[in-house]
């Protein structure tokens, strides 16, 4: 049974959850792609083309999980020159600006998606507005986790002001290492 942080953790992160499952399913639409064409001399089109339509919901769920763990792109060059008040408005203006953008593209959006009629992908015959709608619902998603974020900068103090967990921890990486050299296993 999944304790209340548990659940919290996964409704925290399941973009990345479903970015992951949508990787692994596009590498094995692919690797099935290669393989039919290669080994068994015929090609299914219809794996490259479901490929390529779950990859625009795995890029925006990874950009919604990349809000969430503050790994997107962003120019900190600046930030680490300013004092702290200035740094924690930066980083909260930067983040309201990119909400912003996120609340006004959903227009433009919608006209793409309505422009687009009846119209099906080529052998699927998926209708193309189910596959741009998952464009808008995941940048409103993003909205929710930038919104998540700028309340954390809001109540976060000068020693962890927009700190991330970095991707790869290097000193728990050299600790281990050194660990392992002492106990003779290196």
């Amino acid at each position: 049974m999944k304790t209340q942080k548990d659940i919290k953790y996964y409704l925290s992160h399941f973009e990345e959850y479903i970015a992951a499952i949508l990787f692994g399913f596009t590498g094995i639409l692919l690797a099935i792609q290669v393989f039919s064409r290669y080994v068994l001399n015929h090609s299914f089109a219809w794996t490259e083309e479901l490929a390529t339509l779950l990859f625009v919901p795995m890029i925006y769920c990874g950009i919604a999980a990349a809000v969430t763990n503050r790994k997107h792109v962003s120019i900190e060059i600046v930030q680490q020159f300013v004092p702290y008040k200035i740094k924690k408005a930066l980083m909260i203006t930067s983040q309201i600006i990119f909400l912003f953008f996120c609340i006004y593209i959903q227009r433009p959006l919608y006209k793409v998606i309505e422009a687009l009629g009846d119209s099906e992908t080529s052998l699927l015959r998926i209708p193309k507005k189910i596959i741009y709608l998952w464009i808008p619902i995941l940048l409103i998603l993003t909205g929710i986790r930038i919104i998540q974020d700028i309340i954390r900068l809001w109540n976060e103090n000068e020693t962890n002001l927009g700190y991330s967990k970095p991707a790869i921890d290097l000193d728990s990486c050299e600790k281990e290492a050194l660990e392992a050299k002492e106990r003779g296993e290196l």
